[in-house]
């Protein structure tokens, strides 16, 4: 029996908030946009994050690439603590930890040439020489698809599928052990998303790289995750193998994002099966979100769900608990 990849990346009650100014004769607000979250990463696993804009998906991703320090709880990074480190561990760890961004028009700089904006990583973090640095651009550029010729073009001479593989071959100059990918398809028209994702699958399959994945295209998810994360206002209210989230949802919330997908609605319409053979609602059901996500200013009390949940009791208003089960959290 193999034994279990080794832990890359841990976070222990993780929280991220920002105090916001309310107007001079009001008192300053707290944004509490990471709440205690918690999981585990291991080596060459796709964890993928889903959830609403406004989540806390993106704050997350700043904690994970170091470019922010957390308010509270654990980070580690194959067992070091990087939420509390100095700024010279910091140094030495943040290569291992790259990130591609959502918009591969705004993240490559229009004056810098693809050679260069490849070459940039290695000439801060590595004493290679700049012959050295060519070839390594050179040959991270035919990795990712990209010809020969485009070495001494600009960005803007690119389509967006084109920029965001030089992001890719960006983020991968340096071999990190995890990419932090933010929503890396959705600037991308649809013909082109599948390319890039095959792409991102093919690296990963060569290097054994891990990827942080948000996003909010469960179709998406699907294809690429090995787990899920399911985030709520700055919670995960859900996480599990993708096989068991997609299939057997648990949290109401996941399921009505299953739901909200044409595609992936038959696992929250099988759900809705199992209760109605155990006398719950009806076949069809589907759970519908109402009313809009909460403000992170002003969270509800007990399970932040529970104003949106059609299962919501008293006891939700004031619990805020969520316990593991057989299927993951």
């Amino acid at each position: 029996m193999n034994a279990a990849p080794a832990v890359l990346l841990e976070a222990r009650s993780l929280a991220r908030h920002y105090v916001v100014s309310r107007g001079m004769l009001r008192r300053k607000g707290l944004v509490r946009a990471l709440d205690g979250v918690s999981f585990v990463m291991r080596e060459g696993e796709t964890l993928a994050v889903v959830g609403e804009s406004g989540c806390g998906k993106s704050t997350l991703a700043r904690q994970v690439t170091m470019i922010e320090r957390p308010t509270s709880g654990e980070l580690r990074l194959h067992g070091e603590d990087v939420a509390h480190a100095a700024r010279s561990t910091l140094k030495r760890l943040r290569p291992q930890v790259q990130m591609v961004f959502q918009n591969p028009y705004a993240s490559l700089n229009p004056r810098k040439k693809v050679g260069t904006l490849l070459e940039e990583p290695l000439a801060i973090n590595t004493d290679l020489d700049s012959s050295a640095r060519r070839a390594a651009a050179r040959a991270m550029m035919a990795r990712v698809g990209l010809r020969p010729e485009h070495y001494r073009r600009y960005p803007h001479m690119f389509s967006g599928g084109q920029r965001q593989r030089i992001a890719v071959a960006r983020a991968l100059m340096l071999d990190p052990r995890l990419v932090v990918a933010d929503e890396p398809l959705s600037a991308l028209d649809v013909s082109i998303q599948a390319q890039v994702l095959n792409l991102l699958m093919d690296l990963q399959q060569a290097t054994g790289v891990a990827y942080l994945f948000i996003s909010h295209n469960l179709q998406v998810v699907r294809h690429i995750a090995d787990a899920v994360a399911v985030m709520y206002l700055g919670k995960i209210v859900e996480q599990g193998a993708k096989e068991t989230v997609f299939d057997r949802p648990m949290h109401p919330y996941t399921r009505a994002l299953l739901a909200s997908t044409p595609k992936l609605r038959s696992a929250a319409l099988r759900l809705a099966d199992a209760r109605q053979r155990d006398g719950g609602a009806s076949r069809r059901e589907r759970i519908t979100l109402k009313g809009e996500l909460p403000s992170p200013l002003n969270p509800p009390s007990g399970c932040t769900f529970h104003k949106r949940c059609p299962y919501a009791i008293e006891r939700c208003a004031r619990a805020n608990e969520f316990a593991p089960t057989n299927n993951g959290l």
